[in-house]
């Protein structure tokens, strides 16, 4: 006897461009979800849940009519912004990472240039550059593993790789971050090289601040 298949399809709630959204937003969600299950590390599995709840955030704004709109105060977020990531919840302002940088005199040291290797896992480096800002949490200072956050195309914490220091006409300094060069950062499969360092900050942070800072730098 044949058996008679039955496939359920997820209705979108919404049309237009809209529903689009929706849809890329959904299927994102089941993704994460399904990456969920396969067991991740502990940093890979706050990384995924945080981005879910960005997901579901925006979803929600969808349905209620709010998306698109700045959640904390209001004004519409650019659409580019928007097309590079529809989780995005906060304007231009409200998600500058100059807002970060408020932090004491005493916890943090400025030098021309850093070594990764000679700092510690969850330091944090506060970088300037002549375009933008960024909070960089130090998460293996041997391969320059981190999570990073600033610049136009890092709007969210990305895990990333800190490759090393580019200076025009000088050899490249790999693992080395220095005032006047351009960092470069893998992410995923791409290669980015911020603007000229301006400054750069170390705020030294201890192992028992390590979740915090983590789940601060997510959130």
């Amino acid at each position: 006897m044949r058996e008679n298949h039955i496939t359920h399809l997820v209705e979108i709630p919404i049309g237009g461009h809209d529903g689009f959204t929706w849809n890329r937003l959904h299927a994102e969600r089941e993704e994460i979800c399904e990456t969920l299950l396969t067991e991740p590390t502990y940093i890979e599995r706050q990384i995924l849940q945080s981005r879910l709840r960005k997901v579901d955030d925006a979803l929600d704004r969808l349905m209620s009519g709010a998306y698109g709109y700045c959640s904390r105060c209001g004004p519409a977020i650019e659409s580019v912004k928007l097309e590079i990531d529809p989780a995005v919840a906060l304007c231009r302002d409200c998600r500058n990472p100059k807002a970060s940088l408020d932090v004491s005199e005493k916890e943090q040291s400025e030098s021309a240039e850093v070594l990764l290797e000679t700092l510690n896992a969850f330091d944090t480096i506060l970088l300037r550059t002549h375009n933008s800002d960024y909070r960089i949490l130090l998460l293996d200072p041997k391969t320059g593993r981190a999570l990073v956050e600033g610049g136009d195309y890092l709007v969210e914490p990305n895990e990333a790789l800190l490759r090393g220091s580019a200076i025009p006409g000088s050899e490249f300094k790999s693992g080395w971050i220095c005032a006047g060069s351009r960092l470069e950062i893998w992410v995923d499969e791409r290669v980015l090289l911020t603007s000229p360092i301006k400054s750069v900050h170390v705020k030294h942070n201890s192992a028992a601040e390590s979740v915090e800072n983590i789940s601060a730098a997510l959130h």
